[in-house]
């Protein structure tokens, strides 16, 4: 049996969150800005886990996060699972869900 992570309350815990540049449609390279005060942008992440109390996202969406909204990935290795990184996105931070069920591709 593999071992979870269980949120509390109304927190949401994201895998997979967008990080490192990004290349603009016309080929400008966007670099990485987290951690600094320019370049500041929203940023996907696929959510891992809900707490009891969250009513607007599902474990499996990818959410649009607010600019600092999040916290430092924690580096995780559950019994039976490979290591893996979450955050802790604050819930008043989430601007939006995808509605296909993955990050939209994003062109600046």
């Amino acid at each position: 049996m593999k071992e979870r992570l269980r949120p509390l309350r109304d927190n949401v815990i994201v895998i997979n969150f967008e990080r490192g540049e990004r290349k603009s449609a016309g080929g400008i390279i966007i670099v990485d800005d987290d951690g600094k005060e320019h370049g500041i942008r929203a940023r996907w992440a696929e959510v891992y886990a809900v707490g009891p109390e969250q009513k607007d996202v599902k474990v499996g969406d990818w959410i649009l996060m607010q600019h600092g909204r999040w916290t430092t990935g924690l580096d995780l290795t559950l019994k039976g699972q490979e290591p893996f990184r979450v955050w802790r996105a604050d819930a008043e931070g989430i601007l939006g869900v995808s509605t296909n069920g993955k990050p939209p591709n994003i062109s600046v």
